[in-house]
Parts: C-alpha cells; structure tokens; sequence
C-alpha cells in the first residue's frame, strides 16, 4: 500500500515537474516524497515490532500462569527456557516489560521528530503540503496503537503484580506444610520408637523384690507362693533398649543360670529356657514382636 502510495505521489511529482519546467525542483520533489515514505516505513516496522514484542510477553506470562496452576507448558525453540522456575520467568518477564517501556517512549520521540522534519520537508513545497494531513493521519493512527500498547503494558504489570502476590501466598503455603510434616514425621519417629522401646533388668531376687519389680503371691501359709513382676514397674528400674536393634541380651554372670518370669513368649528364643525355667549364657531373640508381644518388660532373676 504505502509503495504504491509511493508511485502514485511520484508521478505527480513528475507531471508537476513537466508543468513547471524545472528538472532540478522535480528531483527534489520526488526525493521528498521518498523521504516521507521511508518515514512511514520506518515508523510502521517500529510499531510492528513493538506489538509483536508484546505479543512475545504475553505468551510468556501464559506460561508463567499455567507452570504455577501446575500445568506445564512446553515452549516453542527461541522461546524463554521452560526449566527456568516460575520466579525466575516472572523477573525475565519483568525486563522485557521494562525494555518494551523504553521502546514506547522512544517510539513517542520518534514520532515526534519524524513529525517535525516532515512539516518542515513539506513547508517549501506546495504540492507536497497536501500530504501533510495525511501524513498527520498517519502518525494519529501510531500514536494511538502506541497508546493501546501503554495499556497493554499496564495489564502486563498487573498481571505479574498478581502472580508475584499468588507466588508469595505458594511460599508460606509450602513453609507452613513443610513445618507439618516436620511435625508429623517426628511424632511419627516419636510413636515408632516409643512402640519399638522395651526394658529389662536382671538382678537377685530379694534386690527386685525390695524395688517392687516382683511380688509373692497365692500359696498357703507362707508356702509355694509364686514371683510374679511387680503391679507398678518403674521404667526408671530397668535398662531401655530398642527391640528392632537388641536381638541379644548378655548376662552379668556367665556361670550362674537365670530365670524370666515375666510373661514373654519363650518361644522366641534361639535356646529356650529348660524344664524349670531357667537358661543360661544370655538371650538371642529370633522373634522380637512375639517374644515381647505379652509384656515390654523383662524380668530376669538370677539363680
């Protein structure tokens, strides 16, 4: 459109210049007319430009939203990297809306000049006065896509403004979960050792007795009574130890036999006490659920 707008004023530039006689006055014509034309293409590219910059925005700042709806969006090669994390995209975003402001103002500026040395290429010849308004058109038509692009810029900021706000709100979210399941995982590792933790004690039996660790009870007379563990154990009074990690318990006297009467699965044991309930040279437990599954407490007496 503009070169044949070109061609067009051209030509009668020429008729003009054939009217008038004046080879030289058509030449300067003619390259007035060129100059005006550059200045409608130079002004048009740099519009052009600009909104296809915008549009390059917008696009990122889609992506930008759908990476933190968690719905990942795969760029297109030239495009900003897609692994780069939401942050990092909006402050990319960012420099590209302050470099699209600087390219606004300049455009202004130019349109402004480009202005002025038109209306002062056309002041001298009254032929080419005519194309002013139109030319004026012109620039009406820029200024206002440039206006449009101003308000499309303020609707980008807006728009990362939010997405920064949103961003801030997904941290603390994620602080505040990431705090919880601390919490949980240590109440977690609180319950399973506290569930895994079990106590014995090994000693003579008037020491246990005294401690209230065993009692005598049932029989006749003072006679055939029965130890049994304590009604009140006292963690304090035994050894803790974890059953996931202690398979064996050693005992203090290697050559003394030892009897347990508290209520654990013998059956558990690699050697499993003799007729009368006693064993000797320590314990190897091959089942730890079972073996203190009826009681956490172990109670050993010395023989």
């Amino acid at each position: 459109m503009i070169r044949r707008y070109t061609v067009i004023v051209a030509a009668g530039a020429l008729a003009l210049g054939a009217c008038d006689g004046s080879k030289k006055e058509l030449e300067k014509t003619l390259a007035q007319v060129q100059t005006i034309s550059a200045e409608k293409d130079s002004l048009l590219k740099d519009v052009m430009a600009t909104s296809q910059f915008i549009a390059e925005v917008n696009t990122e700042l889609a992506k930008v939203r759908s990476r933190v709806a968690g719905r990942p969006v795969q760029g297109a090669a030239g495009e900003m990297e897609s692994n780069l994390t939401p942050s990092r995209q909006r402050e990319a975003i960012k420099a590209k809306v302050a470099e699209l402001t600087e390219r606004l103002n300049g455009s202004e500026a130019r349109l402004a000049q480009s202005r002025k040395r038109v209306s002062d290429l056309t002041a001298s010849n009254a032929a080419l006065a005519q194309q002013m308004a139109s030319y004026d058109s012109t620039i009406a038509s820029f200024k206002s896509i440039i206006d449009n692009q101003k308000t499309e810029i303020a609707s980008l900021t807006e728009q990362i403004n939010a997405l920064q706000a949103e961003n801030t709100s997904l941290k603390a979210d994620k602080v505040t979960l990431t705090q919880e399941k601390v919490t949980l995982t240590q109440e977690k590792d609180d319950l399973t050792t506290e569930k895994n933790l079990v106590y014995y004690v090994i000693g003579r039996e008037d020491d246990l007795q005294k401690k209230g660790i065993i009692a005598k009870q049932g029989g006749m007379l003072g006679m055939g009574k029965t130890t049994v563990p304590g009604a009140a154990l006292n963690a304090s009074d035994f050894t803790a130890i974890d059953r996931t990690k202690v398979a064996e318990i050693a005992f203090p006297k290697a050559d003394k036999t030892y009897r347990i009467v508290s209520r654990q699965d013998v059956t558990a044991l690699e050697t499993a006490p003799d007729k009368s309930g006693r064993i000797k040279g320590g314990l190897k437990i091959t089942d730890a659920p079972k073996f203190w599954g009826p009681s956490k407490f172990l109670i050993l007496i010395e023989q």
